[in-house]
């Protein structure tokens, strides 16, 4: 299975929705399938509550799924006993390119060692320690336990959400085996990477993410109408997309102005910007080609505005030349110009791709997680930059977890696994949720044995219950707004605390 059929419901997508008006990749010849996504998104519902200030959410999504009981993994006991026992077993041994090269356990000692709950410790795959530093970088390097992820978890700016993902309501195994009330597709690449989106994982015709619907109650809160308040740095997607509110897809180097449109904001090129005026100029007698004409003008408009405010925002963190941290220092700009563009909330989408490792599963996540590192460091150090930390929240999501067996090469889909959550506000240093206390007979006292084979883990903790924190700390109240914004959500959380069903935020 490759990586471009793995990640299809983002690319299969994308070229019927940059069409719809979801894409600033701008040119001439591309000029009416590409500008609508440059429009302004304008409010038209207000949310029953007021928030004030400024907040961020941040989705970095790992496309594939991550394995991510090789990520955060046990760490007490012996390679035969103990909690980091029972993880050798369960994943095939440690693995050795020479001696066991199919398992796929971590050694225990290059783990970073965490503290975790009920005096329990875990440890951090040694690639989460990975940061990037300005040149020339220290020597010796510092302790692993201050750098990156691991770093940001050992000072409490960051947390897990252990044995997350997509469920319709609480689940055992009793229902899992009767096949009463489960997700659709079930590990499916397809349908788990919707379900986290829209949090509707009963239905594949939910057309709205909670990240849109979150935005169609909060977008009137912001007081400049020309830019949307979701902004993906990587295309279209269902996570962004509500009723009223599209996704404002951006690049790496920001919003792509129409080739030799100057507007109102600069002076080259005049006559090039003088033809496409005069074409926006035209005075039509077709109702709908006015108003086509009218939004283009204001879509471009809107590309130079963007990214002048952008572009004027510095950066001095340092960032790795790599895709996600390329995505992160992007989105970390625009926060910069949030002032300038008129921004009091803001979704933010970005992606990696390379997690779907049926094979050769041990080098990918070696560089795979060593650039998340590096990439969420360096986000959440800008932000210190900014002044923004305590404002900004970064959070995980991934297809799945992987299978705790080894197929001999790697690892296969599976369901519940672990997440991440940053930022200032996080109650961080934490494990949220119930990361088995042994991966080779998860028993949970609720839902029974969570293993439905190879070791894949029913989640005990549903994808709703983390995004209702988020929304909540978002500003989305604990009433009908949230029931709009997670469908599911009174499956597992009441209605009237003010506080999130994790408590993810201090």
């Amino acid at each position: 299975m490759n990586l471009h059929s793995n990640e299809s419901i983002f690319t299969s997508r994308r070229a019927l929705l940059k069409a719809a008006g979801g894409c600033g990749l701008m040119t001439n010849t591309s000029l009416m399938a590409t500008l609508l996504n440059l429009q302004a998104t304008k409010s038209l519902m207000a949310a029953e509550t007021n928030p004030t200030g400024y907040k961020a959410i941040v989705c970095l999504f790992l496309l594939g799924g991550n394995d991510s009981y090789n990520m955060l993994a046990p760490y007490d006991g012996t390679p035969t006993s103990g909690e980091y026992g029972d993880y050798v077993s369960a994943r095939g041994g440690v693995h050795d390119p020479d001696t066991n090269p199919s398992g796929l356990a971590i050694d225990r000692n290059s783990l970073v060692s965490v503290a975790g709950p009920d005096a329990r410790n875990f440890g951090l795959h040694p690639a989460m320690a990975a940061q990037a530093f300005a040149e020339p970088a220290p020597d010796p390097l510092p302790d692993p336990s201050t750098t990156g992820v691991a770093g940001l978890y050992n000072t409490g700016k960051l947390s897990f959400v252990s044995n997350v993902g997509s469920l319709i309501e609480p689940t055992t195994r009793a229902q899992y085996n009767s096949r009463a009330g489960l997700p659709l597709g079930l590990f499916s690449h397809a349908d788990l990477q919707r379900h986290w989106q829209t949090g509707f994982p009963q239905s594949r015709s939910k057309i709205t993410g909670w990240g849109g619907r979150m935005a169609d109650l909060l977008q009137s809160t912001n007081s400049n109408p020309t830019v949307s308040m979701n902004i993906s740095v990587n295309g279209m997607n269902l996570f962004q997309t509500g009723s009223d509110v599209i996704p404002y897809a951006i690049g790496n180097s920001g919003a792509t102005k129409v080739n030799g449109y100057s507007g109102s904001l600069g002076r080259q090129d005049r006559m090039n910007s003088r033809a496409i005026n005069n074409i926006l100029d035209q005075t039509y007698n077709d109702l709908l080609a006015k108003s086509f004409a009218e939004t283009n003008r204001n879509s471009a408009e809107a590309a130079l505005e963007f990214n002048t405010a952008t572009d004027a925002v510095d950066i001095i963190t340092p960032f790795a030349s790599e895709n996600p941290s390329n995505q992160l220092k992007m989105v970390a700009k625009v926060i910069g110009a949030r002032a300038t563009l008129g921004q009091t909330r803001q979704i933010f989408f970005v992606t990696n791709g390379g997690w779907d490792n049926h094979s050769g599963l041990i080098g990918a996540q070696q560089t795979n997680l060593a650039e998340v590192s590096r990439a969420i460091r360096s986000f959440y150090d800008a932000t210190v930059e900014l002044g923004i930390q305590n404002d900004v929240a970064l959070f995980t999501a991934s297809d799945f977890a992987r299978t705790l067996g080894t197929n001999g090469q790697g690892s296969d889909h599976a369901w519940g696994g672990n997440q991440i959550v940053s930022g200032g506000s996080v109650d961080g240093g934490k494990l949220f949720g119930k990361y088995p206390t042994s991966l080779t007979s998860p028993v949970d006292p609720i839902a029974g044995n969570l293993n439905l084979g190879r070791g894949r883990l029913i989640p005990t903790t549903s994808v709703d219950e983390m995004a209702a924190d988020l929304a909540m700390w978002f500003g989305v109240g604990n009433n009908q707004d949230l029931v709009d914004v997670i469908p599911n959500i009174r499956n597992f959380f009441s209605a009237g605390p003010t506080a999130g069903p994790l408590g993810l935020f201090t």
